[in-house]
């Protein structure tokens, strides 16, 4: 993951993000953990998370079209399946040996107190996820309430209010 170039356009981020995105459902080179579905290790990130959020964020402040903002939003949240690398390697190493069902053995009583401890950090893993997806949420929630969109995008798609906000569209951001 590069560090954080200031003079990057959020056009950019965006586009490499979406690169990212279409290769994972594309491809399965790179696999989510079964564990806690979809989570990835950050470092296949073309950006930081906080510099990948922003930039969409800058997007849904200049986006009312409807399926421009439903991709962007989604986009916006799936940013939360992204964990630490250190906390992807161990519980992909728990994933695995769970699959072996290898913990017999003669010194099974540090395989059962290694897997506990290990089940400790995902159970602690999965409750950040899940208040991070609700501050996700409710940071869309504000981002529509700038825009003076319905927190239910899909209550704005009547094409008079659509048309009503020209002066957004005319700033020509594509992703």
């Amino acid at each position: 993951m590069p560090t954080e170039n200031l003079n990057l356009h959020p056009r950019t981020i965006v586009s490499e993000y979406a690169e990212l995105l279409a290769e994972i459902n594309e491809n399965n080179k790179i696999k989510p953990l079964k564990l806690i579905p979809l989570a990835l290790p950050e470092s296949i990130l073309p950006y930081p998370i906080k510099t990948i959020r922003h930039a969409l964020a800058i997007y849904l402040l200049h986006h009312d079209y409807v399926k421009q903002r439903e991709a962007i939003e989604d986009a916006y949240l799936y940013l939360d399946n992204f964990i630490p690398d250190e906390d992807y390697n161990l519980l992909y190493a728990l994933q695995s040996s769970m699959s072996r069902k290898d913990l017999v053995g003669e010194d099974s009583d540090n395989n059962v107190i290694h897997m506990l401890d290990i089940m400790k950090k995902l159970r602690a893993r999965t409750d950040n996820i899940k208040s991070r997806r609700e501050e996700s949420i409710e940071e869309l929630n504000a981002l529509r309430r700038i825009m003076d969109l319905p927190d239910n995008i899909m209550d704005f798609n009547s094409e008079e209010e659509i048309s009503s906000y020209g002066e957004v569209q005319e700033l020509g951001l594509n992703l």
